[in-house]
């Protein structure tokens, strides 16, 4: 692959690889200041909808793929709730171990750990301690409901 562009202020780097044509993303969702946070690979341009990327990579059945997007969504806590919803609707298509894989990474189960990694506080994205609770019930109906099958 070839390096195209930098930006040094996100950390963020594009590759274009000659045999394929496509071009990539290379990314910190969580940060870059954290030195645990985990660098990402993504191709460009992204799905059009989160729909689409969930569909994308817990499909797959790749289960580095589940991992990657959970970490990747991690760091947009503002939109867990959609995350959710979207995941909760389709949640027949994707294998229990993939949800599982995904919403542990995710961090709806442990959102102090990602707040944390962050650097922010709940408040700051427009969550409250009540809304991060509904979270975590909602993350768990969805696995008892995949389990079961309904």
């Amino acid at each position: 692959m070839v390096t195209v562009r930098k930006d040094e202020d996100t950390m963020e780097v594009f590759y274009h690889d000659p045999s394929s044509g496509m071009m990539w993303k290379s990314f910190f969702p969580r940060g870059y200041k954290d030195k645990n946070s985990p660098k990402l690979l993504r191709p460009e341009p992204p799905a059009e909808s989160l729909n689409e990327q969930i569909d994308m990579d817990l499909g797959s059945g790749e289960i580095n793929n589940a991992i990657g997007l959970g970490i990747e969504l991690s760091g947009q806590p503002s939109i867990w709730t959609e995350v959710l919803d979207v995941l909760d609707a389709h949640r027949k298509e994707y294998s229990r171990k993939m949800i599982r894989t995904f919403l542990d990474n995710l961090g709806v189960s442990d959102p102090n750990l990602i707040f944390n990694e962050l650097g922010k506080s709940p408040e700051d994205t427009g969550l409250s301690f009540e809304d991060l609770q509904t979270l975590k019930k909602k993350a768990r109906k969805i696995r008892v409901k995949r389990f079961f099958g309904l």
